[in-house]
């Protein structure tokens, strides 16, 4: 890719993570997170790590916080929704920043009729839980999207999620 050519959605959240210094990326990786993982596996300066399941993802983020790091929760929004109980439990009670890029499966982007019922739930669950949230805008630029959910985490010492869609990875 030459220095003028346009960097794909997600080379801009993986250049936001860079920005955000974030250390670790944990993921349990849907088609769409898998596409993100992929160019996260490219860059020099994060870790990226496969968990078996999304509580462990987030466990694994907020080890890295503990120690000094930056991690980040890479999932799809039915990940998500397994992930009340480490939310309230590590993130929330203990006060450790935690950013999340989420895939927005079923919402009016995807494609895929049979995801509308997450889509559907997806953004109530996130009131319901109380944890701040933003919808990407591939119109906008990616990275700094990125970089300010992390410092949102960061400085509220506790979750952020950014809703994406498979859009927003092209």
């Amino acid at each position: 890719m030459s220095a003028t050519s346009p960097r794909s959605g997600a080379q801009q959240i993986v250049a936001g993570l860079e920005t955000a210094a974030v250390t670790l990326a944990a993921s349990v990786p849907d088609t769409w997170i898998g596409q993100l993982m992929a160019a996260v596996r490219a860059s020099r300066t994060i870790r990226a790590v496969d968990a078996a399941r999304e509580e462990e993802a987030v466990a694994i983020a907020c080890g890295v916080s503990l120690a000094g790091g930056r991690g980040a929760v890479l999932i799809q929004n039915a990940g998500l929704f397994n992930c009340g109980g480490v939310l309230a439990g590590l993130v929330e009670l203990y006060r450790i920043p935690c950013f999340f890029i989420v895939s927005y499966r079923g919402d009016r982007r995807d494609p895929v009729y049979y995801h509308e019922p997450k889509g559907r739930v997806t953004e109530p669950t996130l009131s319901a839980w109380r944890l701040p949230y933003a919808i990407a805008d591939r119109t906008g630029d990616l990275a700094v999207q990125v970089a300010r959910g992390v410092e949102a985490a960061q400085t509220s010492r506790g979750p952020f999620v950014l809703l994406i869609s498979g859009k927003d990875l092209e």
